[in-house]
């Protein structure tokens, strides 16, 4: 299983969200995985095969710092208490991005947006043990507490 999975997993049971639907798969994981590992998501791996992909990380780490929510995002990397985030600051963040999303899970807007604000919180915890980021994100952008 990966990081990305496991992080996912723990998101969804924290939130008490479904981890499997009709479908055989989630569309808010199946959205978090595209977010977090698009080339691996599009390029249709097993869900225990797709591992974060640093640039994906780091791209929304920027979108959100860009749209203003750097402290809430940092809180999620460093340790300590995540900070909540709002659906409409989750699509203010993704701009675009969110509607690509919504079509491509299937799910209301509305809908996924309120589960990003609340799984992505825990899945980007869970991605930066010891408030550190993977090592090759961490190479390019130092986080600060």
């Amino acid at each position: 299983m990966s990081l990305l999975n496991d992080a996912i997993g723990a998101a969804l049971r924290e939130n008490n969200v479904a981890q499997v639907e009709m479908s055989g798969s989630s569309p808010v994981a199946d959205a978090l995985r595209s977010l977090l590992a698009p080339k691996a998501a599009q390029a249709g791996l097993a869900a225990d095969e797709i591992h974060v992909e640093p640039d994906a990380l780091q791209e929304l780490i920027s979108r959100l710092e860009h749209a203003g929510y750097a402290d809430i995002m940092r809180s999620w990397i460093s340790d300590g208490r995540n900070e909540p985030i709002e659906p409409q600051e989750i699509a203010a963040a993704l701009g675009p991005h969110a509607a690509e999303l919504t079509r491509s899970s299937g799910l209301p807007r509305e809908a996924l947006l309120q589960q990003l604000a609340r799984l992505l919180p825990v899945v980007i915890d869970r991605l930066t043990p010891h408030g550190k980021l993977p090592h090759t994100v961490a190479a390019h952008r130092p986080v600060r507490s």
